[in-house]
């Protein structure tokens, strides 16, 4: 196969990578999204950006006819693959990633609230009625043994969980703005483009990200105020909480990943213990502490500031 029908081939099946990334994105974004930034980034790094674009809009046009209302969520994701893939190779991954999953979690919400709105109630209202369901479920599951005390905790539980729907479409955010700029990155370097973004063991958050955290508990000491506005200090003040406890797992996970890199670990076992370290996260916080101390300890012993020696070689 001569090179220019090489060519039109890998043109074509990127293409379909793309239309088919972007038809999975509403049924299953973690997986469609990261398709579809591979697909749109191997076209424009070989020079193809109109055909990246028009493979998007045909994607994008696919689900429109499919099911109009998730036009809400995917024309904005596309269009934010779209900006990452340009922007890649002259910015930082990070100041990607934050512009990434800003509109990836304005995006999923906003489709959310929609989707609400054409059944007649609102997203906050929905995520209140699903709690008090979870709720209702688990005190018929724990019977008569329920104390009226631990079903009155329960409902204290689920009416404080019900206002953190927030942070929970900026953690989905986050996990599938990783893997869409891991599939770019992965695709630029098999094409021989230079991109900005470190592997996951050197990676190192700014520690700007220690503000939301800080912001977020002086919110939450403000609810505990006698006036009009505390409650919603206080909604505020949980969801940056936990906005910034998912940027300390990431944090904690790249450490880990440089413990696990250090160590020899395959590649394999990398993703398998990285993935029960972030399961272990959700009963022990373990995880986030490990990312929230690394900005002041600096286990990896990586550049910041330019005082901070670098890592010697493996093997030196």
């Amino acid at each position: 196969m001569d090179a220019r029908a090489a060519g039109i081939r890998d043109a074509s099946l990127l293409s379909v990578a793309v239309v088919l990334g972007v038809l999975m994105a509403p049924q299953l974004a973690v997986v469609g999204l990261p398709v579809a930034a591979a697909g749109v980034a191997g076209l424009t790094y070989r020079g193809k950006v109109a055909l990246a674009a028009v493979a998007a809009a045909l994607g994008v046009g696919a689900v429109a006819a499919l099911q109009r209302i998730d036009i809400v969520f995917v024309a904005p994701a596309v269009a934010a693959i779209l900006l990452a893939v340009v922007m890649l190779p002259k910015r930082s991954a990070q100041v990607v990633g934050a512009v990434l999953v800003g509109i990836l979690t304005l995006a999923s919400a906003g489709f959310e609230e929609v989707l609400a709105r054409t059944q007649g109630t609102t997203l906050a209202a929905m995520a209140a009625l699903q709690m008090q369901q979870a709720v209702g479920e688990l005190t018929k599951m724990l019977g008569p043994s329920a104390s009226a005390e631990l079903v009155s905790r329960l409902k204290e539980v689920a009416q404080t969980m019900s206002t953190a729907w927030p942070a929970s479409y900026f953690e989905s955010a986050v996990v599938v703005g990783v893997l869409v700029i891991a599939a770019i990155a992965w695709v630029a370097r098999r094409a021989g483009r230079e991109v900005n973004v470190p592997p996951l063991a050197r990676l190192d958050l700014t520690p700007h990200v220690l503000w939301v955290f800080v912001v977020g508990l002086l919110l939450l000491a403000a609810s505990y105020g006698a006036f009009s506005a505390s409650k919603a200090l206080g909604v505020a003040g949980l969801n940056l909480v936990l906005c910034a406890r998912t940027l300390f797992v990431l944090q904690g996970l790249s450490v880990s990943a440089g413990v696990l890199d250090r160590t020899g670990v395959g590649l394999g076992g990398r993703i398998l213990a990285l993935a029960a370290l972030a399961a272990l996260d959700a009963l022990t916080l373990v995880v986030s502490f490990i990312g929230l101390l690394d900005f002041w300890v600096n286990f990896r012993r990586l550049p910041r500031d330019g005082v901070t020696p670098a890592p010697t070689q493996a093997g030196t």
